[in-house]
C-alpha cells in the first residue's frame, strides 16, 4: 500500500502544477480574448461579465486556488492518515473530470486556454493513479462510481465556497 500512499500524497502537488499555469495566464489571457469569447461566445461572455469574472485579479484567482489547495491537501493527508481511500478517490475524481473539461474547452475554443498545457501534462498522473488504485482493490466498481459522483458535487460545491471568497476578496482589493 505504500505506493498508492506515495501517489495519494502526490496529488496536492499535481493539482498545483496544473493551478500555477491557470493562476500565470489567466488574467493576460482573459484580456486577450475577452472580444473573441463576446463574439463566438455569447452565453459565457455574458456570465462571466455578470459574476465580475472579467475584473478578477491575479491575487483574487489565487485566493480560490489556494481555498481549492487546502481542500485537496487535506483530503489527502487525512485519507493517508486514516485509510480513508474512498475519500482521496473521490478527489482524484472530480480532478480528473476537472482537466477533461479544461482539455473540452481547449478543442471547442481552437486556440490555446490557459490550463491546457498542464492537464495534458498531469492527465497521465491521473490514469496511473486510477489505474493502481484500481489494482489495490480497496472499492468495487460501483463504489468507485458512487464515489466519483460524490467528488465532482463535493467539488461544485467547494467552488460554489471559492468563489464566494474570490469576490469578498476582489471587493476587498477595490476598496484599497
Amino acid at each position: 500500500m505504500a505506493d498508492l500512499e506515495l501517489i495519494m500524497l502526490l496529488l496536492p502537488a499535481v493539482f498545483m502544477v496544473h493551478e500555477y499555469e491557470e493562476i500565470i495566464m489567466f488574467r493576460h489571457w482573459l484580456d486577450r480574448n475577452k472580444d473573441k469569447l463576446k463574439r463566438e461566445f455569447p452565453k459565457f461572455d455574458r456570465f462571466l461579465v455578470r459574476s465580475g469574472h472579467f475584473n478578477y485579479s491575479t491575487a483574487t484567482f489565487a485566493v480560490g486556488t489556494a481555498h481549492e489547495f487546502l481542500l485537496i491537501s487535506l483530503i489527502s493527508f487525512y485519507a493517508v492518515w486514516q485509510n480513508a481511500y474512498q475519500l482521496w478517490f473521490a478527489a482524484l475524481a472530480a480532478y480528473s473530470v476537472h482537466l477533461l473539461m479544461h482539455i473540452a474547452q481547449w478543442v471547442i475554443y481552437r486556440k490555446y486556454v490557459p490550463v491546457i498545457i498542464t492537464s495534458i501534462l498531469t492527465l497521465p498522473y491521473c490514469i496511473y493513479a486510477f489505474i493502481e488504485f484500481v489494482k489495490a482493490y480497496i472499492l468495487s466498481p460501483s463504489q468507485m462510481l458512487l464515489w466519483a459522483v460524490a467528488g465532482i458535487i463535493l467539488t461544485i460545491l467547494s467552488l460554489l465556497s471559492a468563489f464566494f471568497l474570490m469576490g469578498k476578496f476582489q471587493r476587498l482589493q477595490e476598496r484599497e
